[in-house]
């Protein structure tokens, strides 16, 4: 006895997806944190630059510049008190004095930070404290010399406190801008290590968003083969169905034949009558027709599905070829009940299969005789464009239920399964008209009256593309009683 084989479940593998989603967000975030980090340091570089151009570089030159006007003041003193209080001389000192106030004042557009270092206002009054005690001291040069030369060892006592007080803004400035430096450069290294840990971080998370990758990629190769092995497959088990299908319609055919010879015989002699077989013979040769005709449509179908169907196309005359569809058309609604209105405009050729074309338009007639009430009229209209031919065939039954008008054309599908029983039909009737009709190139649809009933519409080309032609092997034609086969071929029970 064989034995079942149990195979174990497979491990859970990682999803590459889940590993391709981290890297990605990864990546993105490191780009983001890195791209914030980078702008805020920027920014800082920015303002600590900035204090240092426009503060602390600006404080030292600006001390500097105190400092020479310190030095102009004090030699102009000297002058005078070399040269003496002459007209030029006090104006030359004047006006270094003046200099000397300017530079102090201009301090003031710069901050000096540190404690203990003169402020504006402080050099401000040790200037004007200088001032007060020269200037008066100058005009004693010929009254009061020894008063004039304590004046001039006082003034030269403050100039050099005033100098002091430069030199050590001017040092507070250098400090400051040793110090933005420093920051700068504290910065720049920030800035260099952010960077060389974000080139790492996107450099990880390119390598893991790179392996998941080559995973989803070999998992995409196995699929595609798995998928390739299945379509293999799933060709050779439809291609066995459709082989089956043809090969039992075809041995079918033979038995059925004989079936319904024998029974056909058998009502014609002349004790069918006085046995009491003759309903039973009758009931065997309606049935033996009607198994044939479904064994015929299933070849068809089977020899379309296997590309052995082509039609035999050739130039048909529109009008009389019409004319007789509508002559079978009016027994077919007739046997159903219903009754034919013809509304047919059509005067030119066009290169069609009369017969199966035929075939399909009398499906479409049947199955809306079958869902007409009693005495209703079925409706069968044409027309053309000189390119196009359209021909509908409108009923006013009930209408087909939403849900079943996308199905309607499908193999077997019955919508109403009581009714398709009462019917006989075996819903292969609308399928074998798409078929019909595709196969010229053309398309067929449905749709439902806003005030009850159906329309069936088939629209194709009046020149089909070459690859209908009637050059290949064609299905089998249709029988003689093609109004009969019609109906009962086009079972389909959509209402």
């Amino acid at each position: 006895m064989e034995r079942a084989v149990i195979r174990p479940p497979r491990p859970p593998r990682a999803q590459p997806w889940r590993i391709i989603v981290l890297a990605v967000g990864g990546l993105l975030a490191a780009i983001v944190v890195a791209g914030a980090a980078m702008l805020a340091i920027t920014l800082n570089v920015g303002a600590v630059t900035d204090r240092a151009l426009h503060n602390d570089i600006v404080l030292e030159d600006e001390a500097d510049d105190l400092r020479v006007a310190v030095l102009d003041v004090r030699h102009f003193q000297r002058n005078v008190f070399f040269g003496g209080p002459s007209r030029t001389g006090l104006q030359e000192f004047e006006s270094a004095y003046l200099r000397l106030l300017e530079r102090i004042d201009s301090l003031r557009s710069v901050q000096i930070a540190a404690a203990g270092v003169a402020q504006p206002d402080d050099l401000l009054r040790m200037a004007e404290a200088y001032y007060a005690e020269i200037r008066p001291g100058m005009d004693l040069y010929v009254t009061d010399r020894p008063g004039f030369d304590r004046a001039h060892e006082a003034g030269l006592a403050r100039l050099v406190e005033l100098d002091r007080a430069a030199q050590a803004i001017d040092r507070q400035g250098e400090a400051q801008a040793s110090a933005a430096l420093r920051d700068v450069e504290q910065a720049n290294d920030t800035a260099t290590l952010i960077l060389v840990m974000v080139i790492a971080g996107a450099s990880t998370a390119g390598l893991a968003l790179a392996w998941a990758a080559l995973r989803v990629l070999g998992e995409l190769r196995v699929l595609s083969a798995q998928q390739q092995e299945g379509r293999i497959r799933l060709e050779a088990a439809l291609r066995t169905k459709t082989e089956f299908i043809a090969d039992a319609s075809h041995e079918l055919r033979t038995p059925l034949t004989v079936l319904r010879g024998n029974a056909e015989v058998g009502l014609a002699l002349p004790s069918a009558g006085e046995c009491g077989h003759e309903d039973i013979l009758r009931e065997i040769v309606r049935e033996a027709a009607r198994m044939s005709h479904l064994v015929e449509d299933l070849l068809f179908l089977a020899r379309s599905d296997a590309g052995q169907a082509a039609l035999e196309v050739r130039e048909t005359a529109l009008e009389p070829w019409l004319a007789d569809v509508a002559a079978r058309a009016e027994i077919l609604t007739r046997e159903r009940g219903a009754r034919l209105e013809p509304e047919l405009r059509a005067t030119t050729n066009g290169r069609i299969d009369p017969e199966r074309l035929e075939q399909a338009v009398l499906a479409l007639v049947d199955n809306a005789a079958k869902f007409s009430p009693a005495g209703g009229a079925v409706r069968l209209s044409s027309r053309t464009d000189g390119q196009r031919l359209w021909i509908a065939v409108s009923d006013h039954g009930p209408g087909i239920p939403a849900a079943d008008l996308p199905l309607i054309f499908e193999r077997f599908h019955r919508g109403d399964k009581t009714r398709a029983r009462r019917s006989g039909g075996a819903g292969l009737g609308l399928s074998i008209a798409r078929t019909i009709v595709e196969a010229h190139d053309g398309q067929i649809s449905a749709r439902n009256h806003s005030g009850g009933g159906t329309e069936v519409t088939i629209e194709l080309p009046l020149v089909p593309p070459a690859a209908v032609s009637a050059g290949r092997t064609p299905g089998p034609p249709p029988t003689s009683d093609t109004a009969t086969r019609a109906g009962a071929s086009a079972g389909i029970q959509v209402r």
